[in-house]
């Protein structure tokens, strides 16, 4: 299972879209190594889920295929909030193919889907959960709404588990940092996550953070992160720890500093 975010990052006059997920899936055991955020191959747009992989690997396999070979969508001439109504079309179709259940079984995934990119028609980062909705049977969306309060900077998409223990947390964060009521967020939406996957006391989470950024001029990128820490030297890239001999050509994060670094190894 999964925590997956989505949110605004709010530096001075620097805004940038921030994905974060963890990297455990589990069935019947737990595998902490696993990618759950793919960037589209438009490049200014991503997808990951949360829930039964049975479903979602399959489904996030055919938008990608759908996007690649598709111009419009492509070149990005179709912007992300056209997007959006694609893939909702194509996983309610891929649901329909489902057949030969075990008798009792209902066709009803437990399964939801973060889409979260730039809009050049809006000029915004917009971002929106696809949840299965079994009242009509078909997957439905709804946008990421803002943080509720006087405060009207942050927005956030959280889906997943943990959801009530998070935004606890969260909160907490932010009242720490006197950032509850004013100003938008950082990083504390990864701060939360990273204690949470420290701890070791949520079952249904883990592994490392995998990050991705979204900018403003349509690129989406990938982020390394030392893990569990800087000092132990070890990176890992969408989830999956590098092996001694793999560099990366993307930033790594010190989970703790925040700081990004542009080198794949210690010096």
């Amino acid at each position: 299972m999964t925590i997956s975010l989505a949110w605004t990052r709010k530096v001075d006059s620097v805004e940038e879209l921030v994905v974060v997920t963890d990297s455990r899936l589990s069935f019947g055991c737990r595998w902490d190594c696993c990618p759950k955020i793919r960037i589209l191959p438009r490049e200014d747009a991503v997808v990951c889920f949360a829930g039964d992989t049975m479903y979602a690997y399959p489904i996030i396999l055919q938008i990608q295929s759908a996007v690649a070979q598709h111009p419009k969508l492509l070149s990005r001439a179709m912007d992300i909030t056209d997007l959006k109504g694609h893939i909702l079309r194509i996983l309610n179709d891929m649901v329909s193919l489902v057949h030969d259940l075990p008798r009792g079984s209902a066709n009803e995934p437990d399964a939801t889907f973060l889409i979260a990119g730039w809009s050049w028609k809006l000029s915004a980062f917009k971002s929106w959960l696809l949840h299965y909705d079994a009242s009509i049977k078909r997957f439905a969306f709804r946008p990421t709404s803002r943080w509720k309060g006087p405060n009207n900077d942050k927005s956030i998409a959280i889906t997943g588990d943990y959801r009530d223990e998070y935004k606890e947390r969260l909160i907490g964060l932010l009242r720490k940092k006197d950032k509850l009521q004013s100003g938008g967020f950082d990083m504390e939406p990864l701060e939360v996550l990273r204690d949470m996957l420290r701890a070791g006391t949520y079952d249904l989470i883990g592994g490392a953070p995998q990050i991705v950024k979204i900018y403003k001029y349509s690129s989406a990128r990938p982020f390394a992160v030392f893990w569990p820490n800087k000092e132990s030297g070890n990176i890992s890239l969408s989830g999956r720890p590098l092996l001694d001999y793999e560099q990366s050509q993307y930033g790594v994060l010190d989970p703790d500093t925040m700081i990004t670094v542009n080198h794949a190894k210690i010096p």
